[in-house]
């Protein structure tokens, strides 16, 4: 019989998995990883609908798992200084955990910032999106009080974190448009490289692993994520990063490949939403060749897009018997 723990540790330091691990968000089950996360404060009721602990509005689009900011509460620098950050240390956040580990003590447990979502993430919900990208330039010394905070919070759940028997910690930051960066990639390994640094070097200290899920042309800075530790990048567009008539999982393969491990579906913009049973399944068995060849190196996200709304459900299903079917490895 499999460890299943075992198996994802194996696969994402390259230690010859007997098959690819798989990954079930919507149920915990059937998969190799279980998420958990840390809840609100006790006691945190919001004040407005739509609030989340931070004090965000939120604008959630019915029946998917999608959603967006609508009011910022420190749309002004005034609005810093009175601002109340979240207690990442409040009774109550983590009562949940331990009852998660004890039941899913055989899979591998991967532990999510719930109420942080992501450094550069939380701050365009504390500011606004433009107003963040604005304050890199011209209120630098702003900008960073505010992030050292974010960072706070984010350093606090992860000390939280360290009573448990969790396996790895992850984040996540969507860097990526379609074709570039969002921010120029000096600017991001001058300011938000020492930032995941400083927080890789943490969980890497607690004896976890580190996940980091960034969606979009994330390319130019995947070394730096490489160089500074990070174990598993989960990319939900591997296709996205083709260049030159060279498919982008063959890219990710060639210059990344054996250097770290990918968490990754049929490409979720692409094949998954207009692709033919016979695409799909070619895509899968693409993506366990290229990438997963190297030892180990992959793991599939078998049911991508079950809670967005918009993916046709059967191709979920093949997908997932996909992976179930080609992914022994030895």
């Amino acid at each position: 019989m499999i460890d299943r723990k075992e198996l994802v540790k194996q696969a994402i330091e390259f230690r010859c998995p007997q098959r690819i691990p798989l990954v079930f968000r919507g149920n915990p089950d059937k998969s190799d990883v279980v998420g958990v996360g840390c809840n609100p404060a006790k006691g945190w009721i919001p004040s407005r609908e739509g609030e989340d602990e931070w004090g965000c509005i939120w604008d959630n689009l019915i029946g998917t798992g999608a959603g967006q900011v609508k009011w910022h509460p420190i749309t002004r620098w005034d609005d810093f200084e009175n601002y109340c950050f979240p207690n990442p240390h409040a009774e109550g956040r983590f009562d949940k955990i331990g009852e998660m580990v004890k039941k899913y003590e055989d899979r591998y447990i991967l532990a999510g910032l719930g109420i942080g979502i992501g450094g550069f993430h939380r701050m365009t919900f504390l500011r606004g999106f433009e107003n963040v990208l604005s304050d890199i330039y011209i209120e630098r010394e702003n900008f960073e009080r505010l992030a050292d905070r974010v960072i706070d919070v984010e350093m606090g759940l992860l000390e939280e974190y360290s009573r448990f028997k969790i396996d790895g910690i992850q984040l996540a930051d969507d860097w990526g448009t379609e074709n570039q960066l969002m921010v120029n990639p000096e600017i991001w390994r001058e300011i938000f490289k020492p930032m995941y640094k400083k927080q890789f070097d943490y969980i890497h200290k607690m004896g976890m692993h580190i996940f980091l899920h960034s969606c979009g042309y994330i390319w130019d800075i995947i070394p730096d994520l490489i160089e500074i530790g990070l174990d598993v990048l989960n990319v939900e567009q591997p296709l996205l990063f083709g260049t030159g008539g060279i498919n982008g999982i063959d890219r990710l393969s060639e210059e990344f490949g054996g250097k770290i491990c990918f968490l990754s579906n049929v490409d979720s913009q692409r094949t998954l939403i207009n692709g033919t049973k016979e695409e799909i399944v070619e895509e899968v068995k693409h993506l366990i060749r290229a990438l997963g060849k190297y030892k180990g190196g992959f793991i599939a996200l078998a049911d991508c897009g079950q809670d967005h709304g918009y993916v046709p459900q059967e191709n979920i299903k093949i997908m997932s018997q996909a992976f179930k079917e080609y992914g022994r490895l030895r």
